[in-house]
């Protein structure tokens, strides 16, 4: 699970971002404009959403306009639904007591312990 992309969008305006370039790509004026912030502030944002490869910009003239990397998106969106998939109990027997390979955080006195 890529971590670094998954906190890059953990922050409500690079999430934001995020959403507007889904539509299409902007430059950073554009977004900023958007978004009722400054373009510094927008660029920050950028730098942190491209370090983590969610973003990407491509320069046209004097301006840079940024697009979604969606396949980035697409495998960061696949880890999330893995970690909702049901799997089976870590309890091994029908008497729901874990063996000792389960036992890690169980609150369970190994066995021959009094």
């Amino acid at each position: 699970m890529d971590l670094a992309a998954m906190k890059a969008l953990g922050e409500e305006t690079r999430l934001r971002i995020a959403a507007l370039l889904s539509e299409r790509a902007y430059c950073v004026s554009a977004l900023a404009a958007k978004l009722g912030l400054s373009v510094p502030a927008v660029s920050q944002h950028l730098r942190v959403l491209s370090e983590a490869g969610i973003v990407t910009g491509v320069q046209f003239g004097h301006h840079k306009h940024y697009r979604l990397e969606r396949d980035k998106l697409n495998r960061l969106a696949g880890d999330l639904r893995a970690l909702g998939e049901e799997r089976p109990s870590g309890c091994r027997d029908k008497s729901r007591r874990c063996d000792v390979s389960d036992a890690v955080g169980c609150k369970r006195k190994p066995q021959g312990s009094k």
